[in-house]
């Protein structure tokens, strides 16, 4: 019994200490929260307004119903100062992409980011998870209360903090597992994925097949059977790898995020969908954060460390000495 007592004490000192230790300001969570904004941003900054309220189904844009009211872009009359709000939007996205002060910008990041998803009729795919990501790491930016996020913590974060920053971590990464497994077991749903064709058709679709710098490259790879076999297959066990190593330690989820590189940057190179692909990558990054207590540059608290002991003079010590030393 004593055994088992002890054991289970050291599971929940350990435990406790990752909770209290966490610490997620490094480099992986600074360029991981910049390219998530950038990705938005470029969304506004690259495409004008009319392509993204190109009228559906006889409804012109920007959708503005329900909740979406709230949005920067159907404040008021959505019809007027359409040029101003998107620039209002690139000039809070730019400041989050650069870093400055975290805490009191995670809001108007969120705010931004919401509007352009929900506003917009023609959205990628990427807007849509850009908004719950930037929901998921909001908690995040509110414990940073650094004046850039690229700069070194000068101190470390309080226990609150901290666990609430882990916690928002982890729903991050069992986010992105979700949206990974979904979308590989979504795949087997359909004919062309499951015998290996699939990859022949996206190519050649006008919808996503003209936007690549790759494309003429992509088309001739899927001419060939084994080409597109490779090309479909690989994506899902990819996108499957991806899901399962996320869920281990900071040494696998660095291999996650290369292959989830490796899979967006190949997706921008043959068929465009570059905000989608940066988006992915970002949350990527941030989910697979080796945390600075993990990395062992945890910052130190200077009022836990016990106070230096008294020094004491030379001429103390040379009496004392003098006392002690044999005649």
């Amino acid at each position: 019994m004593s055994t088992w007592r002890a054991d289970f004490s050291d599971i929940l000192t350990s435990l406790l200490t990752t909770i209290t230790r966490f610490d997620h300001r490094n480099r992986w969570w600074a360029v991981g929260r910049s390219l998530l904004a950038a990705a938005t941003m470029s969304v506004v900054l690259l495409t004008p307004l009319d392509y993204l309220f190109t009228p559906v189904a006889g409804m012109p844009g920007p959708r503005c119903g329900g909740v979406r009211a709230v949005s920067m872009l159907c404040i008021g009359n959505p019809d007027s100062f359409q040029e101003l709000r998107r620039w209002l939007l690139v000039l809070i996205l730019a400041v989050v992409a650069s870093g400055w002060r975290p805490r009191y910008t995670a809001l108007l990041h969120l705010w931004a980011t919401y509007s352009i998803a929900v506003a917009i009729t023609l959205p990628d795919g990427g807007e849509a998870i850009a908004v719950i990501v930037c929901g998921l790491i909001t908690p995040l930016a509110f414990a940073d209360d650094r004046t850039w996020h690229w700069q070194q913590p000068s101190r470390p974060l309080s226990d609150e903090w901290s666990a609430l920053a882990l916690v928002f971590t982890i729903a991050l990464r069992l986010q992105l597992v979700y949206i990974y497994l979904d979308t590989t077991f979504a795949k087997f749903g359909n004919t062309a994925w499951v015998e290996g064709s699939a990859m022949y058709y996206i190519s050649r679709d006008s919808a996503f097949g003209d936007g690549g710098l790759f494309h003429v490259l992509n088309l001739e790879v899927t001419r060939t059977a084994l080409g597109t076999i490779l090309l479909s297959w690989g994506a899902l066990v990819i996108e499957a790898l991806i899901a399962f190593l996320l869920l281990f330690s900071a040494r696998w989820r660095k291999v996650a995020l290369v292959l989830d590189v490796v899979l967006h940057v190949g997706i921008g190179l043959t068929l465009g969908l570059w905000s989608f692909a940066v988006v992915m990558i970002s949350s990527a990054t941030i989910a697979a954060n080796p945390d600075r207590a993990a990395c062992g540059r945890a910052v130190e608290n200077p009022a836990s460390e016990p106070p230096d002991a008294p020094s004491t003079p030379d001429s103390e010590r040379t009496e004392h000495d003098s006392e002690v030393s044999p005649a």
